[in-house]
């Protein structure tokens, strides 16, 4: 299943390059990133703090704290990349419209 979410966010993007001008492109993807950024957040802190095992024994699943350990790494790099490129992510969403970069 996630392969075909990936295909098809591939091709909305491919699509995007055509039809829409790059300084919009670039909001919107952005947005798009911002919205998942966000989701996977919550996501974790709820498994987190509920101590709950969703979908899966993850006493009997080493992997999954695996996969818990990157996605808070990833968290924490966002966090990172988010503060960074603060200005640009500012210039971005709330900039110029007319501006086509």
């Amino acid at each position: 299943m996630e392969i075909y979410l990936l295909i098809t966010l591939v091709l909305v993007y491919i699509l995007t390059i055509f039809l829409i001008k790059k300084h919009s492109r670039q909001r919107l993807w952005l947005a798009a990133f911002i919205i998942a950024f966000i989701i996977t957040g919550i996501a974790l802190s709820f498994l987190r703090f509920t101590n709950q095992d969703i979908m899966m024994n993850a006493a009997e699943l080493s992997w999954y704290y695996i996969l818990y350990l990157f996605a808070s790494i990833m968290i924490a790099l966002g966090i990172i990349n988010l503060w960074v490129f603060r200005h640009s992510i500012w210039e971005i969403l709330f900039g110029n419209k007319n501006e086509d970069i």
